[in-house]
């Protein structure tokens, strides 16, 4: 299968000939995936939906196209297998082409789409594997099917500099200068010949379920049971230490540990599988007893990885990120549990049941994006209902009003869910429980017990310029003057002053000080109103009035760290 071995080009020819045989559909993908982005390169402008569409769906529907090919040549049937291609492709382009009339896509689309993506990668592995005797067939093809996919990274990598630095040599020696082709080399060689060699190399026939065991060298062996399993030894090893000090303190533990012990299960799980061939060898007694005790030495750290999520659940309520690691979690249980009964023998069910797991709770209404998003905006409903409001949503001034009426601790913690759902879900998500003129997400951040979100940054975001094309001099005022040049005289609370320079013809300066709250500059960022065109901020005193066309504020804490602020100054 090497990629080099006994190498010809016209033997290169027949495998690249057999590969569009085999993956017809895959490579008329890849081609118009090369094509199009050339075509983008050129200078051709296309539409950024339609832009979207081209590349998205042909990149992701060539892995889909890789994996149904590897699940039906197998078929004894031919009808079924056009038609299970058929269906999956039909379902795909119709997802694709929903997916295409968004311009942004939401968190719940977003994890869908990128789940289903690495469920996609995993079936390429996994779907032709599901019969109970295919676990040695399944790791001897895994293995290769990896090989084959890192050497055309390689290989396409190694082309594209080796072409690049051929072309810039006829420029340094020949003076022909070929500059405006450089992107086309990684486009060709990495999108379409990096993954033509690799699919070239995807074992096929007899080749794909080869039953003996494929043993390991000497060399390999000494590198995992000498240096991996010792490492990932003294990881648990320390974990223990750990619990054992937070049973001796009877403290509960940080949430740092789920990684720390996630990290560890990982580990496990990747020397199971590298070490797979030794448990179907003669010897290695040592070695074979302790890779099956691993996953009961392993719950233990996993119960120490509950109380910590536990903890922080307890404290701080759901993320998304909680709950998908609670998931994880509990399968990783579930994945100890199997390996102790089948004795590391059956392990094809551990990345199969992984992935079908994270397309069960990222993709559908019941996905816990949708979850999260509901469940904290249902908090918010409730905790505003508890003090007395009835109608939603919640302006500005009322809502600085109401979080300074209530306990501390609640305005806080009501503060921090409406900030989590702008920043992961958009403004959207709070449409309907907050005005967009209210500030959120800088209330007391001292009183928030989660030490990473002291240094939250927020901005706002406004650019009105083309509103002001061909502006007149208003009644009443003599001057119209460009400025650039703002800066905050105070910042008291959801207050700050503004402090405008303005020269005059001998160039004598004039300051003009303007007063502006946080609400109007909320109001009118541009996300909040989805980049629609908004009416600019006018700041006015007793002398001069500001058009202020663009503006970008930005809050680190509860205090202004940056302001960017133009526009024009008109002045009695």
């Amino acid at each position: 299968m090497g990629v080099l071995k006994n190498f010809s080009f016209s033997g290169w020819l027949r495998q690249m000939a057999q590969t569009c045989r085999r993956f017809p559909v895959a490579v008329l993908l890849l081609v118009f995936l090369t094509c199009f982005l050339m075509c983008i390169i050129y200078g051709i402008h296309v539409n950024e939906k339609r832009q979207f569409f081209y590349i998205f769906y042909p990149a992701t529907a060539s892995v889909l196209a890789v994996s149904l090919q590897l699940l039906t040549e197998d078929f004894k049937r031919r009808p079924v297998a056009i038609v299970t291609q058929a269906v999956g492709h039909v379902l795909w382009l119709g997802t694709s082409l929903y997916l295409m009339q968004f311009d942004r896509f939401s968190m719940q689309q977003l994890v869908a789409v990128s789940a289903t993506v690495v469920a996609m990668v995993l079936s390429m592995f996994l779907l032709c594997f599901y019969r109970k005797d295919d676990d040695v067939p399944f790791w001897n093809f895994s293995q290769r099917l990896f090989v084959a996919i890192v050497a055309g990274v390689v290989v396409g990598g190694i082309l594209t500099l080796g072409i690049i630095l051929f072309v810039q040599s006829l420029d340094w020696l020949f003076g022909v200068e070929v500059e405006g082709w450089f992107p086309y080399i990684p486009t060709i060689c990495m999108v379409l010949l990096a993954p033509l060699l690799g699919m070239s190399q995807i074992p096929a026939g007899k080749e794909k379920r080869i039953h003996r065991i494929m043993p390991y060298t000497g060399f390999i062996k000494g590198v995992v049971q000498y240096l991996f399993i010792p490492l990932l030894l003294l990881y648990m090893a320390t974990l223990y230490v750990y619990a054992a000090k937070i049973l001796f303190s009877w403290q509960l533990p940080v949430g740092w540990v789920c990684y720390l012990v996630s990290a560890s299960m990982l580990g496990m799980v990747i020397l199971i599988f590298i070490t797979y061939p030794i448990q179907h060898e003669q010897g290695n007694s040592i070695f074979k007893r302790l890779t099956r005790w691993l996953p009961l030495a392993m719950i233990p750290l996993l119960v120490l990885m509950s109380v910590a999520i536990g903890r922080r659940l307890s404290d701080y309520g759901i993320t998304m990120s909680r709950l998908y690691v609670l998931v994880f979690n509990v399968w990783c249980y579930v994945v100890c549990i199997g390996l102790l009964l089948c004795r590391n023998k059956r392990i094809w069910w551990v990345p199969a049941s992984f992935a079908t797991i994270l397309l069960l709770i990222s993709v559908g209404p019941w996905s816990i994006p949708n979850v999260t998003e509901h469940r904290l905006q249902g908090e918010v409903r409730e905790a505003f209902a508890a003090s007395g409001i009835k109608q939603l949503p919640v302006m500005g001034k009322q809502y600085d009003q109401w979080l300074h009426s209530v306990d501390k601790k609640v305005a806080a913690s009501i503060d921090s869910k409406l900030d989590y759902l702008q920043l992961n879900y958009g403004y959207s998500s709070t449409r309907d429980l907050i005005g967009k003129d209210a500030v959120i997400g800088h209330y007391s951040l001292a009183l928030r017990t989660e030490p990473e979100s002291t240094e939250l940054s927020t901005s706002y975001y406004n650019n009105s310029d083309h509103l002001l094309t061909g502006v007149a001099v208003p009644q009443g005022y003599a001057r119209m003057t460009s400025v650039d040049d703002v800066v905050i005289a105070k910042h008291e609370g959801n207050r700050l002053e503004l402090d405008v320079m303005t020269h005059d013809a001998s160039m004598t300066a004039t300051k003009h000080r303007f007063e502006a709250t946080l609400n109007q500059f909320a109001e009118r960022d541009q996300e909040r109103n989805g980049y629609d065109s908004v009416e600019p901020l006018i700041l006015k005193n007793g002398d001069a009035a500001l058009v202020v066309s663009h503006f970008n504020v930005t809050f680190t804490g509860n205090k202004v760290s940056y302001l960017s602020m133009s526009g024009i100054l008109f002045s009695k």
